[in-house]
């Protein structure tokens, strides 16, 4: 009797379409010419008969490793940057999968992006079952058309950990996401190069062949984070999402098709947490930069960062028309921590670069940042960094130490 082998030798038998590169891996081609026959022969697994074709070479039968392995109820894996394929247990990889998303019942999620775009999501309860958990969410797309939008505006989305994959299902006809209504957002494990493939229906109904793969983990404030692609196969359309840990998604980027052109659209997460309104006083120049007055302002507030926000009220500038803003235009906030009286604020390059100078300006700037900052108890002095560095220099000021 012809013994039966799972054998990963022949292009078109390999686990994914992945791994038809690993044959030519460092330009080297490994290919060789060989006589198969195809088989006659019926293969069942467990009852269960294997779709796909069988060959004959060397009186040994080939068969589709993936077909196979699934229909014995394993889990085929394939990396592309390794040129690993594995056949595993398929077992319920909750903790690891649960770790890329936050787990407090009312935490928010807030993005903008494109073209004014914006919506908010709030995690309003997680259903657990014995090989399945599920994060029901709620939300709304911004009105960002005064209301002459005829589509609702209603977000239901779930999150559903189950097997090795974090999927996404939702209900959103305005919200910026992907074609697909049900998605594997991720799988493990959680490595850069895993890769996995899945056919979806699109909003049209037409159906499509998806390619996905971890491109990137690094770590950022501590935390793990996953670039993920997805690309349709015979399409330019794709799909990119960055999740981190405890945070979930925090930007999507996808390629919009419209029936004349295409283009790239996006949108990130400008807060997330639990969501508090929090008074703040800011303070911004006067007009004639002789001075800062103080602004009191309600600004949203993620888990009780109150300094965050408050520099982050400095970036956008003042409400009044009398006030001025001190804060750079394009200036980003990298980073912020108090520790021993001491807050330390990261700011990106723009901070210095896109300064428009001028001793008076200057000192505005530090003075409204360090006034702003000292309204809480728990800071006296600040110190400033420029891409995380000490010592960049604003104007004439050298920003080598704390300011007082």
């Amino acid at each position: 009797m012809r013994r039966f082998l799972v054998f990963m030798a022949v292009c078109m038998l390999l686990v994914t379409a992945f791994a038809a590169g690993s044959m030519f891996s460092a330009g080297v081609d490994t290919s060789e010419m060989v006589r198969v026959y195809r088989n006659l022969i019926k293969v069942e697994v467990n009852g269960n008969p294997v779709a796909m074709d069988n060959y004959l070479y060397n009186n040994r039968t080939y068969v589709p490793m993936r077909e196979v392995a699934e229909l014995l109820g394993k889990d085929v894996r394939w990396n592309a940057y390794t040129n690993t394929a594995g056949i595993n247990d398929l077992i319920y990889e909750r903790d690891a999968l649960a770790a890329l998303l936050p787990t407090e019942i009312g935490h928010t999620w807030i993005y903008n992006g494109f073209a004014e775009y914006g919506h908010t999501m709030t995690l309003d309860r997680i259903e657990e079952a014995s090989n399945r958990r599920t994060y029901v969410l709620s939300g709304e797309v911004s009105d960002s058309s005064d209301g002459e939008g005829n589509l609702g505006r209603g977000i239901s989305l779930n999150y559903i950990l189950q097997g090795n994959a974090l999927i996404q299902e939702k209900t959103a006809p305005m919200m910026l996401d992907s074609k697909f209504d049900r998605l594997t957002l991720i799988e493990t494990p959680l490595v850069a190069g895993t890769t996995w493939t899945e056919t979806l229906m699109d909003q049209s109904g037409r159906t499509a062949k998806i390619d996905a793969i971890i491109q990137k983990v690094e770590i950022v404030d501590g935390k793990k984070q996953f670039t993920v692609r997805h690309q349709e196969v015979g399409s330019p359309y794709y799909e990119v999402r960055v999740l981190r840990e405890g945070a979930g998604i925090l930007s999507f980027e996808k390629l919009l098709q419209l029936s004349d052109s295409s283009f790239t659209v996006s949108y990130s997460l400008y807060m997330g947490g639990k969501l508090t309104q929090v008074p703040v006083t800011l303070y911004f120049a006067t007009p004639q930069a002789d001075g800062v007055l103080p602004e009191i302002r309600t600004m949203l507030v993620s888990d009780g960062a109150v300094a965050r926000a408050a520099v982050m009220g400095l970036i956008w500038g003042p409400q009044s028309e009398s006030l001025r803003a001190t804060i750079p235009v394009g200036t980003r906030l990298l980073g912020i921590s108090i520790a021993n009286e001491l807050c330390t604020v990261d700011f990106s390059k723009e901070f210095v670069d896109n300064h428009p100078g001028g001793s008076a300006g200057e000192i505005m700037t530090l003075t409204s940042i360090l006034k702003t900052l000292k309204e809480f108890p728990s800071i006296e002095k600040v110190q400033i960094l420029v891409e995380g560095q000490k010592g960049a220099t604003l104007g004439n000021i050298l920003l080598d130490k704390p300011l007082e």
